[in-house]
């Protein structure tokens, strides 16, 4: 049984005292990178001014390293036997210029500083990760592992479509491998978001909200501006119907020949946030020989940082 955690993929510097502010590291997450402290996830949200997010990150950048150990640090408070073997990955588009320093800057021993004054720990606290294997795929492939592997065991042909906030990917899906002549990626659910918030910007003073708070707006289909609430619905339905012919449907067009018109049906995956980092989770569990104990998947998200483990409890 896979079991999921996952955590908004913001951040923010922090040198705030910050004790017993939250149940549990997942929300209390105060890591450290390069002698400074940032507030991660839940707590950055909570405790933070201006919380915000990177998207589509080199693994030398400072949102990739921290959101890195900030993942690795609940994978390891959630039980994930060492030496880990871990799967991540990038868009299909970045993953051949990024997996040979994700993989240098992953793979060993790992040493996570982080402050658990926020949920009743330690001021100054380390732990130590090891990290025997590390794999890293393009996020399609998670996905396509995560629907043949998972729990719905598709063993048909499918085209897997994948809409991230950073990118939208999709690939054609054979019982034998990916086509990988139909593998795409585009813009993700940002182009719709931005267009939104220009939108918005155009009718009413929104105070300088951050990426991560027009994010949230757009999927409550709610924003309060001028201390008064607005309905976002038909506007949201205005820009993801412009999104999909703009972004989506030409990239489809051009990676597949036939899109079969009528004979398709549509499925929507279960959790499908936690999709990916699932279908990474199972194939790490076959590189080091279905040793289910030792295996994590982590998908470094641009909304959100999503890391599976297998429960033991329940396996």
């Amino acid at each position: 049984m896979l079991k999921t955690q996952s955590f908004p993929s913001v951040f923010e510097t922090n040198t705030t005292e910050l004790v017993d502010v939250a149940d549990g590291l997942l929300e209390g997450l105060k890591v450290q990178v390069d002698d400074e402290q940032y507030v991660v996830g839940d707590l950055a949200l909570r405790e933070g001014t201006a919380p915000h997010k990177g998207i589509n990150n080199a693994p030398s950048d400072l949102d990739y390293r921290l959101l890195l150990r900030a993942g690795l640090l609940v994978a390891q408070a959630g039980g994930a036997d060492t030496p880990l073997t871990l799967t991540t990955g990038f868009p299909y588009s970045s993953y051949r210029v990024h997996r040979r320093s994700a993989g240098n800057l992953i793979e060993g021993e790992q040493e996570i500083e982080f402050d658990g004054r926020p949920f009743g720990e330690g001021e100054h606290s380390v732990v130590g990760v090891d990290i025997a294997d590390v794999e890293v795929l393009p996020e399609i492939e998670g996905h396509v592992t995560a629907t043949r592997e998972g729990e719905i065991e598709e063993d048909d042909p499918f085209f897997a479509v994948s809409l991230g906030y950073g990118t939208f990917e999709s690939v054609l899906s054979l019982p034998s491998g990916p086509v990988q002549r139909t593998a795409t990626s585009g813009h993700g659910l940002r182009y719709a978001t931005s267009m939104m918030a220009e939108r918005l910007r155009e009718k009413h003073y929104l105070d300088m909200p951050t990426e991560h708070q027009i994010d949230m707006a757009m999927r409550r289909g709610t924003v309060v501006a001028g201390r008064q609430r607005y309905d976002l619905s038909e506007l949201r339905q205005k820009v993801l119907r412009i999104y999909y012919n703009d972004v989506v449907s030409p990239a489809l067009k051009k990676a597949f020949d036939d899109e079969f018109g009528e004979v398709l049906s549509l499925e929507v995956v279960p959790d499908p946030a936690a999709h990916v980092s699932r279908g990474f989770a199972l194939h790490a569990a076959g590189v080091n020989g279905k040793s289910p104990d030792h295996a994590v998947g982590l998908d470094l998200g641009n909304a959100n940082t999503s890391v599976t483990l297998f429960d033991r409890e329940r396996a």
